[in-house]
This record gives C-alpha cells, structure tokens and sequence, in this order.
C-alpha cells in the first residue's frame, strides 16, 4: 500500500492555491472545475494534498486530523518565511530532540513545522 493524498475542504480554492503555493512551494498537478466545486492538486516533495471547494462549504469547523506535520531542514530559515509572508506561528517548542512550530493555512487547517536536533 502506498499513501495517496490528503483532501482538505477550503472555503476560497484561490487564497488557498495561493497559500499552499507560497508558503509550502507546491505545484498545481491536475484542476477540476464541476458544477458548484472545484477540486485542485498540488504536490511538493512527495506530497499530494486535494484542495476541495464547494458552494457549501463557506464556513469551516475543525475535524479530527489535528495537523499536518513537515519535517524541515532550517526551523529558523522557516519562521523567517512565514514572518515575511505575514503568518503568524506558535513560540517554538522542544519536544524530545525536535524543535517545532505550528501555524494555520487560510481555512483552520493547522500545520507543524519540525526539525530533528543531533
């Protein structure tokens, strides 16, 4: 078995394309205009993530995933990012030998940043 994508219901496919493409450097791999939705893949570095709009979802509650984790190689570099993008992000936190921060994507989605210390 092989992982095939995560699907996160947005509430503006166009502030979310320009979210995951910015902050995360994802590439639009396939669009989907329907009826009343759209659906929009990105991939980065092995990842696939299935932007999903429709006319009902204008407002978005949390579900049960917590978050999307990515490992990164410079947490600081990262911050520096975020800061210039204008999105905020938790104080850091030193959980076991990893560093980490968490922030949120333009529909409550929360996301991890973390960075493994020798």
């Amino acid at each position: 078995m092989e992982f095939g994508h995560i699907g996160i219901k947005v509430t503006d496919i166009e502030k979310s394309i320009k979210f995951y493409t910015e902050v995360f450097g994802f590439e639009i791999v396939k669009d989907y205009s329907y009826p009343g939705a759209r659906i929009i893949f990105l991939k980065g570095n092995g990842t696939v993530i299935e932007l999903i709009f429709k006319e009902e979802y204008k407002e978005r509650s949390y579900g049960p995933v917590d978050h999307i984790a990515f490992k990164v190689e410079n947490l600081e570099d990262k911050m520096k990012e975020l800061k210039a993008l204008g999105i905020e992000y938790s104080e850091k936190k030193v959980v076991g030998n990893a560093e980490l921060i968490f922030f949120e994507g333009p529909d409550n989605e929360r996301f991890e940043y973390v960075v493994k210390k020798a």
